[in-house]
């Protein structure tokens, strides 16, 4: 998932141009003289330089190529979308409050974790307790950063929701269910919390994209007062789950080196590890609302984990609703997915009403 904040649309322009046309030109993606400065890391690019153009037949070749990617990407965000609910109310997800405060790198673990971990808080002007949200970010469940949620999670602040934007602890390094222990943890930091910054801890949802995705639905199917967090505290259950390109099976991946990592082997070795890791094995008329969209062009987690766990949790009397996008991918939904963003808090607004 590759995505930045301050320049997705950007970036995913430009590096799709590098990648299917400068390859075979000779302004290629290791040149100095690019229109954007190349950071290896796929994070950001820098407007500081600029890029020669070896003729005029080159320059019409990509301004063409830049007009068919713009066109592509206005017919995938037009409405080309099934959504699948069982009880679904079309909504207005109008922002109404401002975002009053962000505190950023609030230390959320206990003294003794085994790794520090932060978060930034995002405060709607709303009076009276509001309800919350954990904001969970993607990267296979070994990189990336909680900044990649920073648009959702204001989004989400002017709605009314408190926002706990989390970091947690890295595959392969800590393996599968560190990650949930972490959360375990945030979520007690909300509780111990929630007067100073007026949250309802009766109101406490998940949000995550990808492996975030992943960790938020888990994560939400587990019953809290089996806690390791330090004092033994009881804490709330989860409201309500946003999943987007979710992972739900990770049965289906026998052979995956990022699933791999994560769980600490593959699935003929730990079976019964990957069915325990795996939220559409967890699925019970216990399990809280879910709402979940994803592209049908996403070939990195394909559409049958999000439509497998729909119907799942429909077959359990679960209220869940699913938002597919015909011409959306992963990181396509990630970046251009607003509507069904709008969708999802609108959910969020029906089941924390």
């Amino acid at each position: 998932m590759f995505f930045d904040t301050h320049g997705g649309i950007e970036y995913f322009l430009h590096y799709h141009i590098i990648f299917l046309y400068d390859r075979g030109s000779k302004c290629t993606i290791d040149s100095v003289k690019s229109q954007y400065a190349y950071d290896p890391d796929l994070t950001h690019l820098r407007k500081d330089t600029w890029c020669t153009i070896q003729g005029k037949e080159q320059m019409s070749r990509k301004l063409l190529l830049i007009g068919s990617i713009s066109l592509l990407i206005a017919l995938c965000v037009s409405g080309c979308h099934i959504h699948l609910s069982e009880t679904h109310k079309k909504e207005s997800s109008d922002s109404t409050y401002m975002i009053s405060r962000v505190i950023e790198n609030i230390l959320y673990t206990d003294e003794n974790w085994p790794q520090p971990l932060h978060a930034d808080l995002y405060l709607p002007s709303k009076t009276g307790l509001r309800p919350a949200v954990i904001m969970i970010h993607g990267g296979g469940w070994a990189r990336r950063s909680r900044n990649d949620m920073t648009k959702i999670s204001r989004k989400l602040a002017q709605h009314g929701y408190a926002v706990l934007n989390v970091s947690y602890r890295f595959a392969p390094t800590y393996q599968y269910p560190a990650q949930l222990h972490d959360l375990q943890q945030a979520l007690q930091w909300i509780t111990k919390n929630a007067k100073q910054y007026q949250i309802d801890i009766t109101r406490i949802n998940t949000w995550g994209y990808s492996s975030g995705a992943h960790l938020a639905a888990l994560f939400a199917s587990f019953k809290q007062n089996n806690t390791t967090t330090s004092d033994l505290m009881t804490l709330p259950e989860i409201r309500a789950v946003v999943a987007g390109g979710i992972p739900s099976d990770l049965r289906k991946y026998d052979s995956s080196p990022i699933v791999t990592r994560f769980m600490g082997g593959d699935l003929d070795e730990i079976p019964e590890r990957y069915a325990e890791a795996s939220p559409v094995f967890h699925v019970s008329s216990d399990t809280p609302p879910v709402f979940l969209y994803h592209g049908q062009f996403d070939f990195l987690v394909t559409e049958d984990q999000a439509r497998d766990y729909y119907q799942a949790l429909i077959a359990a009397d679960v209220d869940a609703e699913l938002y597919l996008h015909r011409w959306l991918g992963h990181m396509t939904m990630f970046l251009f997915g607003n509507e069904a963003v709008d969708r999802a808090i609108a959910f969020l607004n029906r089941q924390n009403a």
